[in-house]
């Protein structure tokens, strides 16, 4: 294999599955690059639990706070361009082109996350004459 066995993320960290695997089949020539487990009902229900437990941490940094994870997160897309666009290529046999194509798709949609504090900060309408509706966005919680 070409990469290691996929681990499932769990409680901020990787851990082996104890369900089925599949292999990871190359289009380009038919090698195995990997495997990935076939989670099974338990596992996603510790991953829920996992992310219930951290969510009360999350929802209560700022919106600027959770902006700053998705500005890193957006970094480490800019700086692993060229190995994500080779292991797209090699996963789903498109070229590196449309590869590099996808990254820069994904790249543009977390700059747009990271805009949500200056556009998604609330509003207040007057619906009518003395009557107002406030919008408030808030984290949801966990959603698979």
């Amino acid at each position: 294999m070409k990469y290691p066995l996929v681990q499932n993320y769990l409680g901020g960290q990787f851990v082996p599955s104890t369900c089925e695997t599949a292999p990871v089949i190359s289009p380009l020539d038919g090698s195995q690059l990997s495997q990935v487990p076939h989670s099974g009902a338990a596992e996603v229900a510790a991953a829920v639990s996992a992310a219930k437990a951290a969510f009360p941490a999350w929802a209560a940094q700022t919106l600027r706070q959770r902006a700053a994870v998705m500005y890193r997160y957006r970094e480490l897309l800019v700086q692993n361009t060229a190995e994500l666009a080779e292991r797209i290529h090699a996963e789903n046999g498109k070229t590196l082109e449309e590869a590099r194509a996808e990254i820069v798709r994904g790249i543009e949609v977390t700059e747009f996350a990271c805009s949500l504090p200056q556009i998604a900060a609330g509003e207040v309408l007057e619906v009518s004459p003395g009557v107002e509706c406030r919008v408030d966005r808030v984290p949801l919680g966990v959603v698979a």
